[in-house]
């Protein structure tokens, strides 16, 4: 356990890049799983409406990551790649606003 603690203690871009990719993959796993489960007892299956609002609320624990990182910690780097994720996210949300 040490060691993994230890590779998450880093200034990185790249770091940040992973750690700014994997935490909203997991929010958005968890968020459509449970979204999927509610619309199929309901009866209701439409779920395309749904993934922009949990694109965007998967980016909610970026930010507090990013804080963690930039404020307590100071690693500007690692702040700066999960910023870089989080700015991606957003944009993929604009795009898909305006194609659906």
């Amino acid at each position: 356990m040490g060691k993994w603690v230890e590779k998450l203690r880093r200034d990185s871009m790249w770091m940040g890049i992973v750690m700014g990719i994997i935490c909203p993959a997991i929010v958005f796993g968890l968020l459509y799983g449970i979204v999927v489960i509610v619309q199929h007892q309901t009866g209701n299956l439409n779920i395309e409406k749904m993934i922009q609002k949990i694109l965007l609320l998967s980016a909610i624990p970026n930010v507090l990551l990013m804080r963690h990182y930039l404020v307590k910690l100071k690693y500007d780097l690692t702040g700066r790649g999960i910023l870089l994720v989080t700015f991606c996210i957003a944009i993929l949300f604009a795009i898909l606003e305006i194609c659906m």
